[in-house]
């Protein structure tokens, strides 16, 4: 009788990944923030005080209160009010969902692009792998947040004008993060790639009949996961602050869905009037979200290292 197999739960807590996590503070007080400010994000509309975007509930003459702890403010809004009398707490944590969302998602999209044309330029080569990588190394040449603006300015430009809502804006913004940043993917998959396809078990596959594609798919794509997962989770937090920057220029998420960068660029207008509260908050809670995420994006980088072990 064969011994029952250990469930995926019992390897996971026998192996080194999860022994290097419980013997590093620092990941387990960034996993620790980490997840606390995700529940706050995407449970803010049940865990914030206050709905900042219903205009029902929003007086002007609560407009600019500093916070409960300083002289003139009041226990109903912690953090103070914002020019337009919107509880800064509730902003927070529903800007939070904003930066969030779009950081995931541009970090999926750009990994399922970059990994995408990295398998392909890799496995494939010739013609296809150098065209590939000459346009990887085009936009390597200038920073990320111009890619970013320039296709976010030509996407607004060719939408029609009829169709420009706040999804829209969103999607357009997800669009252009997502682009200027699939070239790590790529570069990084197509390494992988040009060392497994020359290994023993994928010309094995190949002469049994298996087609490329599933070759990619199953033998060479789980080869090449580790480096593209670390590089996603360090990118998350780089996704969160080129949104912020792009939202405190005025390009990015629209004032009817605010972010924190929008927060941010609205604080700046107040800030040398004495209203240091609209800019404080929103920058503490930007600089603790992307601290957290690149702590634990180290970790695992360090984690999975080889030559570390």
């Amino acid at each position: 009788m064969k011994p029952d197999r250990p469930s995926a739960l019992a390897r996971f807590v026998d192996s080194d990944l999860w022994w290097s996590y419980r013997h590093t503070p620092v990941a387990i007080v960034a996993s620790i923030v980490t997840v606390l400010m995700v529940i706050g994000s995407f449970g803010a509309p049940v865990l914030a005080p206050h709905q900042p975007f219903d205009l029902a509930s929003i007086s002007l003459n609560d407009a600019l209160l500093p916070p409960a702890w300083v002289e003139g403010g009041q226990l109903t809004y912690p953090l103070g009010t914002d020019d337009q009398g919107r509880d800064v707490l509730s902003t927070l944590l529903y800007g939070s969902r904003i930066s969030l969302l779009v950081g995931l998602a541009s970090v999926l999209l750009a990994m399922v692009l970059g990994v995408t044309l990295g398998l392909l330029s890799g496995y494939l080569g010739g013609r296809l792998d150098a065209f590939i990588m000459r346009v990887a190394d085009v936009q390597l040449s200038f920073p990320a947040i111009l890619i970013a603006l320039l296709i976010d300015g030509v996407a607004r430009t060719l939408l029609p004008q009829g169709s420009h809502n706040d999804w829209m804006a969103i999607g357009v913004l997800v669009g252009s993060i997502a682009l200027a940043n699939w070239v790590q993917y790529a570069r990084t998959v197509r390494g992988s790639t040009l060392i497994e396809r020359n290994k023993e078990y994928v010309q094995a596959a190949r002469v049994i009949g298996v087609r490329p594609i599933a070759i990619m798919l199953r033998h060479v794509l789980p080869n090449s996961l580790g480096p593209v997962l670390v590089i996603a989770t360090i990118n998350i937090a780089q996704a969160i602050l080129t949104e912020a920057t792009l939202s405190f220029l005025g390009v990015g998420v629209p004032p009817t869905s605010p972010s924190l960068g929008t927060m941010i660029n609205n604080g700046n207008n107040f800030l040398y009037s004495g209203e240091w509260w609209l800019v404080i908050f929103p920058g503490a809670a930007l600089v603790l979200l992307c601290m957290s995420v690149n702590l634990l994006g180290d970790w695992l980088r360090d984690a999975l290292n080889p030559r570390l072990q």
